[in-house]
Formats: C-alpha cells, structure tokens, sequence
C-alpha cells in the first residue's frame, strides 16, 4: 500500500459528480470483492490498542491513495488499532467509464438496528446510528483522497467489533501484540503526524512535489519517500548522475535518513529525492528505487552510485538494468582499516602499492597486472573482501571509468566526500522533529547558493589567463566554477609537449610528454569515434 502524493493523469472522469446522471449509487457485492485482499494478516485488537502506540496513522482530509483498495485498507488499520468494526455504506460508480469514484466507509454500528447485508463478514450487533466514518472519492488522475473523515463514535469501544467483522463468528479474540519494528522504533505517533503535515505542507506550496509511503503486511510504515517540485525539476536538466547515499543508515544514526543527490550546473550537491528506511534489505531499496524512479517521470540516469553492498547492488541492477551502476571510491577506500587493518600494519609498503595500482594504471592490462602482483606478493588470493574489490572492479577502479561522467562525487577525501556535506544539518542522535527543521533550513540554503552561484555567473566576467581561442569561446558557455576547471586544464597545456608518433586513416598516435607530472604517454585519437584514449604510461 502506498501513500502517494504523486498524481499520474490518465483520463478525465474528474471529482465525483453529485447527480445520478454522472454516477451511479450502489454497495455492490463486486466492491466487497474487490476488498477482499485487504483482509490477509490481520492482528487482533487489544483494548489496550492505540493509535499513538505505533506508527498507525489516523486519517485527515486530503490524504491521497494509490487505490480504493489501499484507502480501505488504511481505515481498516486504523479501526483495528483504535478498536471497532467497518462496514461499506454506499459506493458509486462513474456512468461513462463504469468505474467506482466514490465510497463510503463506517463504523460498523451505523444506522439502524436492522443489519446491514454489506458488513465485512456481518453479525448481529447493535447499532447505535454511529457517525464516524471515512468518505473517499476519485480524483481525476485515478488515485483515491479521504474527502472526509468524523473520528467521534456515539458508543463505547468495543475491540471484538472489529475481531468479529473481518473473522466471522467463529474465531474467538485472541489479543496478539504488535512489536515495533522497522520505522516505529524511531517515530513515535507525534513524528508521524509531524511528518504528514510536512508532506501536506510540501504539496501545498507547489503541488507537483511528491511522497509515498510503504507499509508492512501489519500496515505499519516501513519506507519512507519525498522529492519537492524543484527536486523534480532540477532532475529533468541535471539527470546524468545520481547517488543513494547510504551514509547515515550504514553508521547507525537514529534518523535513518537517505538523501538522494545529483549536481547542478555550479558543480554544487542538489537534493533529487529523501527517505527514511526501517530496514535495509534488498525489497526495501527495491522499493525506494522505484519510488523515485516513478516521481522523476520513469526516466532513468545515465550513472547511479552507491556504496559498495550486495544489497545496493541486487537493487541497481532490479531497478536501473540500463544504467551504469558506480561505487563511491571514498566508502570503497574507507572500509580499508576494517577489512585490511592486519595487512596494513603487517606491510608498511602494501598502500602505496595499492595506490599505485588504482591511481597510476593507465590501461585496464595494466591494472590487472599490477592487482595480481599486489595479491601474489600479500597473499591475498583467499581474501574475500579483496575478491569482491576486484569482481567489481569495473563499478570503481578509475581506469575503467575513463568514460563515465561521475560530476565530482565519487571522491576519495572525506572532507569532500557528500556525507560530510551534510554534516552541518545531521548529528547522530537528532530528534525527527529536529531533523526536519534542519533539512528545511539546509534546503533553503542550497537554494540560495544556487541563485548566488546563478548571479555572479551572469554579472561577472572570468578572467582569461591565456591567448587561446578555446578558452575564450568556453568562458561563454561554462558557469564560473565550471570553466575554471576547464581553465586549469587548459594552462596544464603549457607543461606537455606533443609529438605525432603515427597516422592512419582511422586513428592518430600521439606522444605527450608531461613535464609537471613528469609521466609520458602515447594517446591514441579515434577520428571516427572523436575519442581519445591512453595507450601507455611511461
């Protein structure tokens, strides 16, 4: 079941119309049918069960749903946890499309003594013209929005209501307890209701923001999902590269929180998406993957970083089949003292050999050489951690990445690292409340370096540090801190000397001499590919 924020328009039936000439009212027993699924695994309420005791929500007007299943399901949750039964009142159906648009659900003492034949599994109870109820209705792009909702019974509660409505007569209550798990160990009822009121809030402002909810077979939350309206709209134009960082969930801190990063023109972090997870599974990631993959539109990037973890990996490759998945070197370097703390200390030499073989490799003959020498000398044949560092080889090692366009975030400095970036907003035992309030404030300071970033691009003009016609015409194109990257590399020009070495009709061999790096190589140009790749160091 889902919580969706995110609308997606198909046809126009639109808000239920009020006449019979629109639609038509009915219970109808393939309503009831349609329901019967929501009824799986259900726990018994106790009288001792409450809403605030778990993250079980309680409606408000204006929450949006997947479908009519998932509403129904959602109010039934809460009817188990405060303790009374349901029963469908009425239903309607659009005249046009013949689909249902409108439903009402209610306390199972609504009306009359006389017995209501569309109670969910219906026994004799007394009614007491009980007002509480939930009022449901289709929007125009098919998801389903609780239009109203009384909370007030005009009896006492009575937990076997429920038992008896979704069981029939012939199971007897047995109280089961809930354990918490997943998200309700670290939001209690008022974090929840915080946090939809953050969402709503979010939607108000601008509407094509986004969440998603995911709950467990008990209806208790168990993922979490949001993207604001600029989130979305900066992923349409800065869509190339994308990282899920785990960061915070990996190092324990109490607010499971996953930002979702991409970088923009001024080569500074933007949020793309937020989510809180209760576990860290393979179906959770699955489902966060596709979460945000559905609010960008259905369009995938071109590269999705992740930490190194078979589960991200399981998940990448379910999710984004056709998009080159990276890891961040910095978490692959990180886990070192861990993973290779003994052979470090044992081998005095053994990192500047690694660094030589990721950072000084030119060629991926070359690297494989160097990495083979590295485990025949170190032993390391048998090591597992060094064997899935080399199985995945492609997904970090910097020579094989030549052609992948990372935009500067897989970095191998902590201080420069995306976590760190967030370092400033997040501590390790915030509160949520104290967590949202900071990620208001830290978003609104992204903005506001953006516009910064946006007006000294416009206004001012870059200093040209050289007679090249190149450089000129770049510093036209490129944002500030864009071109004097590319400025750098344009006056690193000066320190190499270039020699054609051969010529044929598909390729061009250079020989580059690097005097500040005092490296040579041989670069080959492809003219047919318009590609440049090294040959050999030197």
């Amino acid at each position: 079941m889902d919580l969706a924020g995110e609308i997606d328009a198909e046809d126009g039936d639109g808000t239920p119309p009020a006449t019979s000439e629109h639609a038509v009212e009915a219970c109808e027993p393939n309503l009831m049918e349609s329901f019967a699924g929501c009824e799986d695994q259900v726990d018994v309420p106790t009288a001792e069960a409450n809403v605030s005791k778990g993250a079980i929500l309680e409606p408000q007007n204006g929450l949006e749903f997947e479908s009519k299943e998932a509403a129904y399901s959602f109010y039934r949750e809460y009817a188990r946890s405060v303790g009374f039964g349901i029963t469908i009142v009425s239903s309607r159906r659009s005249k046009r499309s013949g689909n249902f648009i409108d439903v009402k659900v209610a306390c199972s003492r609504f009306g009359s003594k006389r017995e209501s034949n569309t109670t969910v599994n219906p026994r004799s109870c007394t009614k007491t013209g009980c007002k509480a109820r939930m009022h449901m209705k289709r929007m125009q792009d098919e998801k389903w929005i609780i239009h109203s909702f009384v909370k007030e019974h005009n009896h006492e509660i009575c937990p076997d209501d429920f038992y008896y409505d979704i069981r029939g007569r012939n199971k007897q209550p047995d109280a089961v307890a809930c354990e918490k798990k997943g998200l309700q160990l670290v939001l209690d009822e008022k974090d929840v209701e915080l946090m939809l009121k953050f969402f709503m809030c979010m939607k108000d402002e601008n509407p094509d923001s986004f969440y998603t909810m995911d709950f467990d077979n008990e209806k208790c939350v168990r993922s979490v999902f949001w993207v604001d309206a600029r989130g979305r709209h900066n992923y349409s134009h800065f869509g190339d590269v994308v990282f899920f960082d785990t960061f915070f969930v990996r190092n324990k801190y109490k607010i499971p929180y996953i930002p979702i990063i991409g970088v923009n023109h001024h080569f500074q972090y933007m949020l793309l998406g937020c989510a809180l997870i209760g576990e860290s599974t393979t179906s959770a990631f699955v489902w966060l993957m596709r979460s945000w993959l559905k609010a960008m539109g259905g369009k995938a990037p071109k590269v999705v970083l992740t930490d190194q973890d078979k589960v991200l990996n399981e998940a990448v490759a379910d999710v984004f089949s056709n998009s080159r998945h990276c890891f961040c070197l910095w978490h692959v370097l990180s886990k070192f003292p861990e993973n290779s703390g003994c052979i470090m200390d044992q081998n005095e030499n053994f990192m500047k050999k690694f660094n030589k073989c990721i950072y000084r490799s030119w060629t991926h003959e070359q690297f494989e050489e160097r990495w083979c020498r590295m485990v025949d000398k170190y032993e390391l044949k048998e090591h597992e951690w060094f064997l899935s560092l080399y199985n995945d080889r492609e997904k970090w090692a910097p020579v094989y990445m030549w052609h992948v366009f990372l935009a500067g975030i897989s970095t191998t400095e902590r201080s420069e690292s995306v976590a760190s970036f967030f370092d400033k907003f997040m501590h390790n035992a915030a509160t949520f409340s104290e967590f949202i309030g900071q990620l208001k404030s830290f978003s609104l300071e992204l903005y506001e370096m953006e516009a910064k970033a946006d007006f000294e691009t416009q206004n001012n003009q870059p200093l040209l540090r050289s007679a090249s016609a190149f450089e000129k015409k770049m510093s036209m194109i490129f944002t500030d801190i864009v071109f004097k990257k590319f400025q750098a590399e344009i006056l690193g020009m000066v320190s190499c000397h270039l020699q054609k070495e051969s010529e044929d009709e598909d390729s061009v061999v250079f020989r580059v001499d690097d005097f500040e790096e005092r490296q040579n190589f041989l670069v080959v140009w492809s003219k047919r590919e318009f590609d440049i790749c090294f040959v050999w160091c030197f």
